[in-house]
């Protein structure tokens, strides 16, 4: 939905937009909803029943609802705005998961626009999860796509005490950031954002994430780097002297009749104890995917993904997760998708996922 030049000089002051209403202000409300049907069984602790019937949100796209703003304020600039807020139309309960999760947590930043780029203040999307998005057939699924769900979705378990943690220790979007974003340079786009870590006494520290992605025709790479010594709500905390890196390659190229995809990562824990699971040691990371057009308005996804943690003390833990699927588009917004996933870990019963769902753009 636009509003271009209809809103009252109250209003846009009402919304935070601007001082006064001009004719080259800009509004647009937008957003996704994402549900789907099926039975959930990931990977679990042995002698265990975990299979679930379940009416449930944001398996295939996180559903969320966004407002964004621009302005032109002349000499070839222009200021812009975004928030967008998660939501759950299952239950209709906001965020991602429950109070936890603050109210504009998808996106919150103020930017200027021109020749040189752009430059966002406030919370912006996680580098390397927008590079994960865009190298595999699922992109942003936290329900499916496998890279995704080995890195930010949470789904390995301590066999022990069956904890589901997170391998990667931000989150899909970072808080207190300044982010720059360069011009398209002949086919290459770079990217560099600090994150504050706001910490009086040091044990927060600050955080950055640098990457570039080439496209010519067909063709498409890749690479971004990150090192986070500090995370906010609703990630836990670092402690001093705790740091993460995280290093992910992806390509893809479009063959016509398949595009493929591929990814390779590495992550490297520091500064935890041994006794936190999934922390003390490093993790090996890659992804092959395949997304083969059937229709004008059909398509198949399939993608294979794996993690290994290497302890620092104790035995190594393979993840494996395949996913295959059907996706179709009824119209330009709206689109109706069939989905298989094999979960299987280390010491774990392997699980299997079934699910249709229903996905609507507006």
């Amino acid at each position: 939905m636009s509003i271009q030049k209809k809103l009252s000089p109250a209003l846009l002051i009402a919304l935070g937009l601007a001082s006064s209403a001009h004719a080259e202000n800009t509004l647009n409300m937008y957003g996704l909803l994402d549900l789907s049907f099926g039975s959930v069984e990931n990977a679990h602790v042995k002698g265990t029943s975990p299979r679930t019937t379940t009416v449930d949100s944001n398996r295939m796209t996180t559903s969320f609802i966004g407002f964004r703003g621009s302005e032109d304020i002349g000499g070839g600039l222009k200021a812009q705005f975004t928030l967008e807020s998660f939501l759950r139309p299952d239950t209709g309960a906001s965020g991602r998961y429950g109070s936890g999760d603050p109210m504009w947590t998808r996106n919150a930043n103020v930017a200027l626009v021109g020749s040189f780029g752009k430059v966002a203040i406030g919370r912006t999307m996680n580098l390397l999860y927008g590079q994960e998005i865009g190298f595999n057939p699922f992109g942003g699924s936290f329900g499916v796509s496998p890279i995704v769900r080995l890195t930010f979705g949470g789904n390995w378990i301590n066999p022990a005490s069956s904890f589901n943690p997170n391998v990667e220790k931000s989150d899909s979007g970072w808080s207190n950031t300044v982010a720059y974003y360069s011009p398209n340079l002949s086919g290459f786009t770079g990217t560099a954002v600090y994150q504050a870590g706001e910490s009086a006494s040091g044990a927060q520290g600050d955080s950055y994430a640098l990457g570039g992605t080439y496209v010519n025709g067909a063709f498409a790479a890749a690479l971004g780097y990150q090192e986070v010594q500090s995370a906010a709500a609703p990630k836990v905390e670092f402690t001093d002297g705790q740091k993460q890196k995280f290093g992910l390659l992806g390509v893809s190229y479009d063959f016509g009749i398949v595009k493929a995809f591929g990814q390779y990562g590495q992550i490297k824990n520091s500064g935890f104890s041994s006794t936190t699971y999934l922390s003390a040691g490093d993790i090996d990371l890659y992804q092959v995917g395949v997304s083969i057009p059937v229709t004008a308005s059909g398509k198949i996804l399939a993608s294979y993904g794996q993690g290994k943690f290497k302890a620092d003390v104790g035995d190594d833990i393979k993840h494996t997760i395949v996913a295959v699927g059907y996706d179709y588009n009824l119209s330009k917004r709206t689109d109706v998708y069939a989905n298989f996933i094999y979960d299987d870990q280390t010491d774990l019963k392997s699980g299997n996922t079934y699910m249709v769902g229903i996905r609507h753009a507006f």
